[in-house]
């Protein structure tokens, strides 16, 4: 395809080329070159500096998302650990009937056995921490509480269940860190 005409390296023309659309104004135009993407050298320009301001605000999406995650506070990592522990619960008693009333229903929560807000220890112990209706238990009847410990009992046992009253003051302010 190349030659050499009086030291001078040109390319054969391409004839019969389709016509594309430029990339960048939208116009339809004969390309010279099978790569050719635009159709003169303005559009080229525009083209390309489109494309590097899209990588700059791409590289600056990806910086600030770091920043962010550098300025997340202690309670920041709390509330997404809350959301994430809160649906694992969910999903482990997808099967299971309400713990405390034992109504199957479309509408749960990861109810806590002792409060999440009083009980901070124990905010994310599997053991205190089971699926319950949303509306009648959890909610309107503030955690159902003495229909939840005996379905606790059924649950995971007896033991387990005293494991958690005697052990609940001493767990009742802690302090988790940002690892944990």
């Amino acid at each position: 395809w190349l030659f050499k005409q009086a030291g001078v390296v040109s390319l054969p023309l391409f004839k019969n080329m389709k016509q594309k659309k430029c990339k960048n104004c939208g116009e339809k135009f004969e390309p010279q070159r099978p790569l050719q993407q635009v159709c003169n050298f303005k559009c080229a320009r525009e083209l390309s500096m489109k494309q590097q301001a899209k990588e700059k605000a791409r590289l600056w999406q990806q910086e600030k998302k770091v920043m962010k995650e550098k300025l997340k506070t202690l309670s920041d990592y709390e509330k997404e650990a809350k959301t994430v522990f809160q649906k694992w619960i969910r999903q482990r008693d997808a099967e299971l009937p309400c713990i405390s009333c034992g109504a199957v229903t479309d509408r749960n929560d990861a109810g806590h056995y002792f409060d999440a807000g009083m009980y901070s220890g124990l905010i994310f112990h599997e053991w205190n921490v089971n699926k319950q209706c949303s509306n009648y238990c959890n909610r309107l009847n503030h955690g159902n509480k003495a229909n939840y410990r005996i379905g606790l009992v059924k649950k995971i046992g007896l033991e387990n269940v005293e494991w958690l009253e005697e052990n609940k003051d001493r767990l009742r302010s802690y302090k988790f860190t940002k690892e944990e």
